[in-house]
C-alpha cells in the first residue's frame, strides 16, 4: 500500500498550533493554499479567521512526482489530502491493469474520506502531473472541522458538487458523442479553473495526455485524437503545448449542452447559456459515437 510515498516526515500531533510545521514565507507562497480556498469561498463566502485556518495548513504541503499514487485502492488512509498544484485523478482499476478514470482532481480539491470515514477507499487517487499535495492528519482536519463551522459547510458543499460531476460524467458516458464528451470535459475544466483564477479568457493549461483523457471519457486515444482535430476544424478550440484556448464558447458550450450549475451548487451557476432548456426525452432517441 503505497500512500504518498514523497511525503515522508511530518511533526508529532501535539497541539493544533503546533501541528503545523512552519516553513519559510517564500515556501509559504510557492503554490499556497490559495487555490484551496479560492475553492472553498467559491461556495460559501469564508471568514478572516477561516482563511487564516486554511492558510496554516500550507506547512504540510509537499511536492510530489507525477504518477505517484496517493491512496491505493482498499487501503485505509488516515489523514485527508488536498491538491494544491497539479493535476490528480481517482481511477478505478481491474485487475488487468485496465483504469477509468472517475474524476480529475484540480488544484483546490479534497479528499478526506480517510480523516473522516476509516473505510477502505473503493478507487485510487494518484497524480497526473507533478503536484504540490497537503497531506493533512487526522486530529488536525477534525479539529478544522470543529472549530470553523464555515469550512466544515463548505467542504460538504464541495461534496454534493463532486457528486453532481460524477452524475454528469455517468451522462456523457452515456448518452454524449465523443466529441460532446469532449467538449463538455473542456468546458467543465474550464469553469473549474477559472472559479481559482487558473483560466482566463477562454485560456487555460492542459497538462493532460490522450491516454488520460481516453481513460476519463472512455474512448480510445485515436477517438480522443479526431475529436480533438474536429473541435480545431471547427474554430472551437485551439490547443497548443497543453495549452488550450476556447475560441468559440457559445458554441462549444451548445454542443455540449453544458450549464456550470452543477459545480457551483447552485441554481444559477457561472456558464454561458445554452439558448434554452432542455428538449424532452423521447423513446427511440440515442447516442452516437
Amino acid at each position: 500500500m503505497n500512500i504518498l510515498a514523497q511525503i515522508t516526515s511530518f511533526d508529532p500531533v501535539v497541539t493544533t498550533a503546533a501541528r503545523v510545521p512552519r516553513h519559510s514565507r517564500e515556501e509559504e507562497h510557492d503554490g499556497g493554499p490559495c487555490t484551496f480556498a479560492s475553492r472553498l469561498a467559491g461556495l460559501i463566502p469564508l471568514t478572516l479567521q477561516d482563511l487564516a485556518a486554511i492558510d496554516g495548513l500550507i506547512g504540510y504541503a509537499r511536492p510530489v512526482e507525477r504518477h505517484t499514487m496517493l491512496l491505493d485502492q482498499g487501503c485505509v488512509a488516515d489523514h485527508a489530502l488536498v491538491i494544491l498544484d497539479g493535476f490528480a485523478c481517482r481511477h478505478k482499476r481491474r485487475m488487468s491493469g485496465r483504469r477509468q478514470i472517475v474524476s480529475f482532481l484540480l488544484p483546490g480539491d479534497h479528499c478526506d474520506r480517510g480523516a473522516v470515514h476509516a473505510y477502505p477507499l473503493d478507487h485510487a487517487i494518484e497524480t497526473l502531473t507533478q503536484c504540490r499535495v497537503a497531506k493533512i492528519p487526522r486530529a488536525t482536519y477534525l479539529d478544522l472541522l470543529g472549530q470553523h463551522p464555515r469550512l466544515a459547510l463548505a467542504l460538504q458543499r464541495a461534496k454534493l458538487v463532486e457528486e453532481a460531476m460524477a452524475r454528469e460524467w455517468i451522462a456523457s458516458l452515456g448518452m454524449r458523442s465523443s466529441i460532446e464528451r469532449m467538449a463538455h470535459l473542456l468546458c467543465e475544466l474550464m469553469e473549474r479553473l477559472g472559479s481559482i483564477g487558473q483560466a482566463s479568457d477562454g485560456h487555460y493549461d492542459l497538462p493532460l495526455t490522450q491516454v488520460d483523457l481516453a481513460d476519463a471519457l472512455g474512448l480510445s486515444s485515436v477517438h480522443v485524437n479526431r475529436s480533438i482535430q474536429y473541435l480545431r476544424r471547427d474554430g472551437l478550440i485551439a490547443l497548443n503545448r497543453r495549452h488550450l484556448q476556447i475560441l468559440a464558447p457559445r458554441r462549444l458550450y451548445e454542443l455540449a449542452e453544458f450549464e456550470a450549475a452543477y459545480l457551483s451548487h447552485s441554481p444559477l451557476g457561472t456558464g454561458l447559456p445554452t439558448g434554452g432548456p432542455v428538449a424532452p426525452y423521447e423513446p427511440g432517441h440515442r447516442a452516437y459515437s
